[in-house]
């Protein structure tokens, strides 16, 4: 059988895409599975929250489109697992890039095009590791690691959405 390839360029069209929906869902439909999902205000943190939550739909696409053609789908979920992980976190460098280069963004078109360009770069960067992780056979640690991290990282994204722990990066920036 042919194998099937999932464009890299239409991986990030479609998690763009997924990240603008689930950034305002909560803004066009308040309710207590948009909380969950979709950023519910300008934190940092929920930007964060909607990175993880945005890139599943994008892994269940994907799957879906390479299922019938996947050579080991154990290393296809482990690398995804991995940049649901690892994606939160760098994404967090790219937004730290502004204050330690530019400063405060005084506009907000400069910081909407600013934060565009911070999500672009950190799921480039993300893709390019997870087609190295990809490659390689995961073991059992490496994957207990993945899941133990990945079910933390998204208990917490669902609890400290209702309750918020005091961290500048729960703070909704000023102005906003």
């Amino acid at each position: 059988m042919k194998q099937r390839k999932f464009s890299p360029v239409v991986k990030v069209v479609l998690f763009q895409l997924v990240y603008v929906v689930l950034h305002f869902l909560y803004d066009w439909a308040p309710n207590g599975l948009t909380t969950i999902v979709s950023g519910i205000n300008e934190s940092v943190y929920q930007h964060l929250k909607v990175s993880f939550f945005s890139y599943i739909p994008v892994i269940l696409i994907e799957y879906l489109w390479l299922r019938q053609s996947l050579p080991s789908l154990k290393r296809f979920l482990t690398a995804r697992l991995f940049t649901l992980v690892f994606m939160p976190w760098v994404m967090m460098t790219f937004f730290l890039f502004s204050p330690l280069v530019f400063g405060k963004i005084e506009s907000i078109p400069g910081e909407i095009l600013f934060a565009n360009a911070a999500l672009l770069c950190t799921f480039v960067c993300s893709l390019v590791a997870e087609h190295h992780v990809e490659k390689a056979e995961p073991g059992r640690g490496l994957i207990a690691v993945l899941s133990i991290l990945g079910l933390l990282i998204l208990i917490q994204f669902v609890v400290f959405t209702n309750r918020l722990p005091w961290f500048d990066i729960f703070a909704t920036p000023p102005g906003w």
